[in-house]
């Protein structure tokens, strides 16, 4: 029930109350009124302080809304937010961001200093819905579109390490340590199998090219090593007669380059970017699902 209602009900109750008791001549009959009178009084006292909270309530969320910014005040402090988030001061952006939000949450400019902030602590994901929407409040914003094409693009190309070696990024959007540390771990594979490496950081093709040229020369390798030793062994000879006929060295020296070339590759990987010869690397193309 309404609390002002409750009120209006209880205050009626008790003239009804009361002019029966002034009515009345009877003794118990007048007590029992009495008592309903004072039982009466404490709930109409306490429906009407439940009226003085709603209101107070009121009053008070009414106090804090904050007043319609003008234009200028809203571009000053987009520009003192900026510059708070340019000169690494981010408490004092985020303070005027909030202000910003509860004067004017669905301005494009708002949207953007938000997108902004979330950019500048590298949270590309949450900082996209902003700017789409802001695409939609201002269709017509450059500014708006190419930033939000940016953002789109380098949302697409977040992923695990392995993703991000494979696409050879830098190091900007992966810890240097966890992409030498992925480096580390092909080297370590390369070791044992050639192209083992290539396939743990997702360079696939490369991997099982590796792996097929060093078993397509070992393999016959070690198969006409075993028949040159057989036909020594038949003569009594011991190893001292054994001499590599042209094609063994051809097939050894294929192995030995197809290991060191895969070992050393994977190595590589985990030098910093300006070190060494830059490997070229094809960039993504840019998203073509965007409304715009």
């Amino acid at each position: 029930m309404d609390p002002q209602q409750k009120v209006i009900d209880l205050k009626a109750e008790l003239v009804r109350i009361k002019a029966k008791l002034s009515a009345s001549s009877d003794s118990d009959i007048k007590e029992a009124l009495q008592f309903k009178i004072e039982a009466l009084t404490d709930q109409m006292m306490a429906a009407v302080k439940e009226v003085e909270d709603a209101d107070e309530a009121a009053k008070l969320v009414s106090s804090e809304t904050v007043e319609e910014i003008s234009p200028y005040e809203l571009e000053k402090d987009i520009r003192l937010a900026r510059a708070h988030i340019a000169g690494d001061r981010k408490p004092a952006a985020r303070e005027i961001l909030a202000r910003l939000e509860k004067a004017a949450p669905n301005n494009v400019d708002v949207l953007e200093l938000k997108a902004d902030m979330l950019l500048a602590n590298k949270d590309v994901k949450n900082a996209l819905p902003l700017l789409k929407k802001a695409h939609e409040v201002a269709p017509d914003n450059i500014m708006v579109e190419k930033k939000l094409a940016e953002v789109a693009l380098r949302a697409s190309t977040l992923g695990s390490i392995d993703d991000q070696l494979r696409s050879g990024l830098s190091s900007s959007m992966i810890a240097s340590g966890d992409l030498k540390a992925s480096a580390t771990a092909a080297t370590v594979y390369s070791v044992f199998i050639p192209g083992a490496g290539h396939i743990f950081v997702g360079m696939n093709t490369k991997g099982f090219v590796y792996l097929f040229i060093w078993l397509g020369s070992l393999i016959p390798l070690a198969w006409m090593v075993h028949l040159k030793l057989d036909a020594i062994h038949a003569v009594n000879g011991t190893l001292r007669d054994f001499s590599p006929s042209m094609p063994i060295i051809a097939l050894f020296f294929v192995a030995a380059m197809d290991y060191f070339v895969a070992l050393f590759e994977c190595a590589a990987l985990g030098k910093a970017p300006g070190g060494g010869k830059r490997r070229v690397i094809e960039h993504p193309k840019p998203p073509v699902d965007l409304p715009f």
